[in-house]
C-alpha cells in the first residue's frame, strides 16, 4: 500500500508533501552505505538499502520526456537545473520491476503530481526492437549523466532488460518545485532490482515558470521596474540558450505584443568567476542572444528592445557560494522610460 502524508508547520506556513512506500505498518531498511538518506519527498520501497548517494547544491540534468525513436527523430528532454540528489537503490530479492514501479505510480497519483513521461521495455523507443537499448543508453550515459565526476553507479541503467522501467514526474508544493526521475533495471536475470532515484529540487519563486503570463510581467514591471527571468539558462560559458529557455522568452514574448508602446532594456548578469572583461562580454552576449529569440521567434520589436551587459557588478547574492553565483547568473528585463 502506498500512502501520501500531509504535513503542516502552521508556524512556518508551509508545506510539503511526503510519497510513503511501504507494504506494512513499519518497514525494515537494508544496510545503507554511510551517510546515506533518503530524500525527504520520495522514501524508499520496503526493505531496499542505498548503494549510491550523491547531493549538489546545483546542477543541469536532462531527463528524457518522450519515446526514443533512433534514426528517425532526435530524442526529446526536459532540462532541469537546480539542488540535486541521487539515489541507487537495491531491492530485495525477488521482487519485480512492474510491483516497485506500481508503488511509485500511486505515491505521485496521490500527490496529484504530473506525470511527465513514463514507459516501459521495448516502449521506451516506441518498438518492441531492440533500439530500446539506445534509450537507456542515452539517459544514463556519459554524455548526460555524470554527478560526480564518475558514472559508474549508472551503469546497469545503461544497459537494456525488457523488464526496464522509467518515469519522470513534476511536484509543486507551495514552496517548492521537484523533478523527479525513477528508473529501475534488473542488473540480470535472477538478481536484485535496482532503482535509481534523481531528484532536481527548486524554490518555487525561483523557477520561473509556475504563474508568469504577460499580465504578470506586465503588473512587475509597472510596479517595480524590472523582473527577474527565472528559467533562462545558457550552456555553461557560452550565450548558447538552453531548449528550456524559450518558456519563459515566450511569454516576453506574449507581453510585447500586448503592450505594443513598452519598450525594455534585457540585462545579462554573470557571476564573478573569471575576469571582469570576460564576464562583461559574456553578459553582453547573453542579452543579445535573448533579443534575437524574441525577434526571431515572437515579433519584430524593432528598437523596443535594447540588450546590456553589467558582468558581475549588479549581484543578488554572495559570490561564495555555489548557490548564490547561481542566481547571480540571470537575465532581468527592465522597463524603459517612454
Amino acid at each position: 500500500m502506498v500512502v501520501l502524508q500531509l504535513n503542516q508547520q502552521a508556524t512556518l506556513m508551509k508545506t510539503k508533501f511526503l510519497l510513503l512506500l511501504f507494504l506494512s505498518c513499519f518497514t525494515v531498511f537494508g544496510q545503507d552505505i554511510e551517510k546515506a538518506n533518503d530524500h525527504e519527498l520520495v522514501t524508499r520501497y520496503p526493505g531496499s538499502k542505498i548503494v549510491y548517494y550523491f547531493q549538489k547544491d546545483y546542477n543541469e540534468l536532462k531527463f528524457a520526456i518522450k519515446p526514443a525513436k533512433p534514426e528517425k527523430e532526435p530524442q526529446k528532454w526536459l532540462e532541469v537545473a537546480g539542488h540535486q540528489t541521487s539515489i541507487v537503490y537495491e531491492i530485495p530479492l525477488g521482487k519485480s520491476t512492474v510491483e516497485v514501479m506500481k508503488n511509485y505510480q500511486d505515491a505521485f497519483k496521490a500527490s496529484n503530481a504530473e506525470i511527465l513521461f513514463q514507459c516501459k521495455g521495448g516502449e521506451c523507443d516506441g518498438t518492441t526492437a531492440w533500439y530500446s537499448a539506445k534509450f537507456f543508453e542515452k539517459v544514463y550515459g556519459k554524455e548526460n549523466r555524470q554527478s560526480n565526476g564518475e558514472i559508474s553507479h549508472y551503469y546497469d541503467f545503461g544497459t537494456y532488460h525488457v523488464s526496464q522501467r522509467y518515469i519522470v514526474s513534476k511536484i509543486t508544493t507551495s514552496d517548492k518545485v521537484y523533478y523527479v526521475e525513477i528508473g529501475m533495471t534488473p542488473t540480470y536475470d535472477g538478481k536484485p532490482v535496482k532503482v535509481c532515484v534523481e531528484v532536481i529540487e527548486q524554490e518555487a519563486l525561483q523557477s520561473g515558470l509556475i504563474a508568469i503570463n504577460a499580465d504578470v510581467i506586465k503588473d512587475k514591471l509597472e510596479r517595480e521596474g524590472k523582473l527577474i527571468l527565472e528559467g533562462i539558462l545558457f550552456d555553461t560559458g557560452k550565450a548558447t540558450l538552453k531548449q528550456s529557455s524559450f518558456t519563459v522568452i515566450e511569454k516576453v514574448g506574449d507581453y510585447l505584443n500586448h503592450n505594443p508602446k513598452a519598450r525594455i532594456y534585457i540585462v545579462g548578469h554573470t557571476d564573478d568567476v573569471g575576469s571582469l572583461d570576460a564576464n562583461l562580454q559574456l553578459s553582453e552576449d547573453r542579452a543579445g542572444a535573448v533579443v534575437s529569440a524574441l525577434m526571431n521567434n515572437y515579433g519584430d520589436f524593432g528598437t523596443r528592445l535594447t540588450p546590456f551587459g553589467v558582468g558581475p557588478v549588479c549581484p543578488i547574492a554572495s559570490n561564495e557560494t555555489e548557490e548564490g553565483r547561481m542566481k547571480n547568473r540571470r537575465v532581468e528585463i527592465v522597463l524603459k522610460k517612454e
